[in-house]
């Protein structure tokens, strides 16, 4: 069973190396803007769920 943080985590490893590749030209600025990428959706994500938590939704 997967759970929603793996799947987190692979939809942000997915758009990270496609948006690196299109957005810079360089291969080690393309590995350091996705790397970044990578971490901002995942812990924005964490972040935004633990904001989210509360909310009797």
């Amino acid at each position: 069973m997967t759970s929603h943080l793996v799947l987190m985590v692979v939809f942000a490893l997915f758009v990270s190396v496609v948006f690196g590749t299109l957005m810079r030209d360089e291969p080690a600025e393309q590995l350091r803007f996705g790397a970044r990428l990578f971490a901002a959706f995942v812990l924005g994500g964490i972040a935004l769920g633990w904001l989210l938590y509360p909310l009797p939704l």
